[in-house]
């Protein structure tokens, strides 16, 4: 009995590490509702749930962010998240969705004490924090806009950070100097103005330790940080600026850059093909060397080399942390005799 439980928190954790590589909800279609504010989508947060800290007069600008700014409609494939602007008070509030806790205490826009968090210790009780662990190449995701100025500038931000509450400040610059950012994509997008859905995508940028730029991803994250906003400067662009978001995709690219054949070009390679055929034509009694690599520095590739134990057929597997793919190269004319070199 305890063998079959054991078992089975195995493959729970396996399936849970396996989510970790996606966004939790990335298609919008579990809802939930909060406080008296409109319904928002489940796993992702907004000014409903808002640690609002404004005291004396101003807190009266904590009963304003009752309202989250976020409702339900159709998507690009079932339904999507729409965030909107509005005016309270003479003042312009940008629609905005994220996966940390949005944290408010100071009426000035640009201070350094409103930002947005992880909230790894859930100390608002929100679970304002989305565990992450791949380290993609790039983030796919549908909008639709529906705003007031063509010129509008609409953002989305996604933080791949350690265990830290790490923070996503009012500044909409792509890079911070806090301490444990492992990676990021800062993606500025601007109204089409022909009311359609559109595709957008954007590569990730990783750091070390340091927050130096690196080609390779040197650390694993823990959480991803995300926001939309339906513009990238804080009370920007116009009240009732729409924006639906649909179907955020994390993208590992495990294509092959290239195969070689004894240090030769694989004649018609290419990486959406991933079966081949090669004549051998070598008469010196070996078999070719196959060598390979990936398009993505955050893959690895493994290489079986052809031999008669695997019918004479080369196999690259590319992994990457959503899992792998392979390719293979089958010799023709090969002989029994022929030896690897």
């Amino acid at each position: 009995m305890s063998r079959i439980f054991f078992f089975f928190l195995a493959l729970i954790a396996s399936s849970a590490l396996f989510a970790q590589t996606q966004m939790a909800n990335s298609d919008f279609e579990q809802w939930s509702s909060t406080g008296t504010g409109d319904a928002i989508p489940k796993y992702w947060h907004s000014y409903g749930d808002a640690d609002c800290r404004l005291t004396g007069v101003y807190a009266w600008g904590c009963s304003m962010m009752k309202k989250n700014h976020s409702n339900r409609v159709a998507g690009h494939s079932g339904y999507g998240c729409e965030i909107y602007s509005k005016s309270l008070a003479g003042n312009l509030v940008n629609g905005v969705i994220t996966t940390g806790q949005m944290r408010t205490a100071s009426v000035d826009d640009k201070s350094s004490e409103n930002y947005t968090y992880t909230d790894k210790n859930n100390s608002c009780g929100h679970n304002a924090a989305m565990a992450f662990t791949g380290c993609p190449d790039s983030v796919y995701f549908w909008c639709k806009f529906d705003m007031k100025k063509a010129s509008n500038v609409a953002v989305a931000k996604f933080h791949l950070h350690e265990n830290i509450a790490y923070r996503d400040v009012s500044s909409h610059k792509s890079s911070t100097a806090q301490k444990g950012k492992v990676g990021n994509a800062f993606c500025e997008f601007t109204d089409p103005n022909d009311h359609k859905w559109h595709r957008y995508k954007f590569k990730f940028t990783y750091y070390d330790e340091q927050n130096n730029v690196v080609k390779k991803s040197t650390r694993k994250p823990s959480y991803v940080l995300a926001a939309f906003s339906t513009n990238k400067i804080t009370k920007g662009g116009s009240a009732g600026d729409k924006l639906v978001i649909d179907d955020i995709v994390m993208v590992y690219n495990k294509r092959l850059s290239y195969i070689e054949v004894d240090g030769n070009p694989l004649p018609g390679f290419h990486p959406d093909v991933h079966e081949y055929e090669y004549a051998c034509l070598n008469t010196d009694g070996q078999l070719p060397l196959f060598t390979a690599a990936t398009q993505s520095p955050n893959a690895t590739v493994t290489v079986e080399q052809a031999s008669a134990e695997n019918g004479y057929t080369a196999r690259f597997v590319v992994h990457h942390d959503d899992g792998e793919k392979t390719y293979s190269v089958r010799l023709s004319n090969a002989l029994e005799s022929l030896t690897i070199k």
